[in-house]
């Protein structure tokens, strides 16, 4: 199987074309940091959290368990077990860590699945298989993954969305046992980073990146979980009740993230140290769609009617 997918990338790579590549790069990067929060954002902004939760605890759990398996499986990129692939330049700068699974194919998959499910539109389901498939095929095009990651990763997704929308349904029938589902997000990322810590690191392994992944991952978990719970028991945000304000909140909400996305790291680096200011970022993230600006747009709430 590993010689099967690493051959089919050399042909793939042998029937590149610039226009080819020029697509998958801008489809592959929708499937990244900013646009995955973005989407996230504009979700609960807009509609509330029914469909926002499910999606965003099942992108960021999944994310977690897809950077654990990557260091437990250790499978290197296709270019290192193979000199005669040659991956774009511009997908490769960003493909750092190990091949098995993809974590864009699995973010795709957990965020976009996520949203099908949760919305129970069947025809929701169409649109999203196709975004999941072409960011699959964005990466191996590329050259950075094989088939046999791109799957990996839409197998691991699969549990992952199901257990997360059942989690949050649990919650929104039986609201006392909430605090399970909390704990439950804790227990993932703390397992995740005690397995870091703990982890032999491997032979010829990136020191300063080793990792890395994991611990952003599991501070975005946590993050994710505390802002839920601040948000459902003192924010309790309504949507409904910000009316044609619903635009500006969503206008300024990405504007926001964008900036944090482009500029907090390198603001918070001299103090944090470059590590520390990529999971404070990874935090910030989801307490600003869930808690900072949901409460700052409180004030243009219409009253409730008597």
């Amino acid at each position: 199987m590993n010689e099967l997918g690493l051959n089919f990338l050399k042909w793939m790579q042998e029937h590149r074309t610039p226009g080819g590549e020029e697509f998958f790069l801008r489809v592959t990067g929708w499937g990244e940091g900013f646009w995955l929060m973005a989407v996230l954002g504009v979700l609960f902004w807009v509609f509330g959290g029914r469909v926002a939760y499910r999606a965003g605890l099942a992108l960021l759990a999944g994310d977690l368990l897809s950077s654990v398996v990557k260091n437990v499986c250790c499978i290197p990129r296709p270019w290192v077990r193979d000199p005669l692939i040659l991956p774009v330049g511009e997908a490769q700068w960003g493909a750092f860590g190990y091949s098995f699974p993809s974590g864009h194919a699995s973010s795709s998959a957990l965020l976009w699945g996520g949203i099908a499910a949760a919305a129970r539109r069947w025809w929701l389901w169409i649109p999203a298989l196709a975004w999941i498939g072409l960011t699959g095929v964005s990466r191996v095009y590329l050259g950075v993954h094989t088939p046999v990651d791109v799957a990996g990763s839409w197998l691991l997704a699969v549990p992952v969305v199901w257990a997360a929308c059942r989690a949050v349904r649990r919650t929104e029938q039986t609201p006392s046992q909430a605090w399970i589902v909390l704990g439950g997000a804790a227990l993932l990322a703390a397992a995740g980073m005690a397995f870091m810590h703990w982890r032999p690191v491997p032979e010829g392994a990136d020191l300063a990146r080793f990792g890395r992944d994991t611990y952003r991952a599991a501070a975005a978990l946590l993050a994710f979980a505390a802002a839920w719970h601040i948000e459902r028991t003192h924010v309790r945000y309504d949507p409904a009740r910000l009316g044609a304000y619903r635009i500006v909140a969503v206008a300024v909400g990405v504007l926001v993230l964008s900036l944090m996305m482009g500029h907090l790291r390198r603001l918070t680096a001299p103090w944090l140290g470059e590590n520390g200011a990529m999971y404070a970022l990874a935090a910030a993230c989801p307490l600003w769609i869930f808690v900072v600006w949901p409460f700052l747009l409180k004030g243009l709430e219409k009253p409730a009617p008597r």
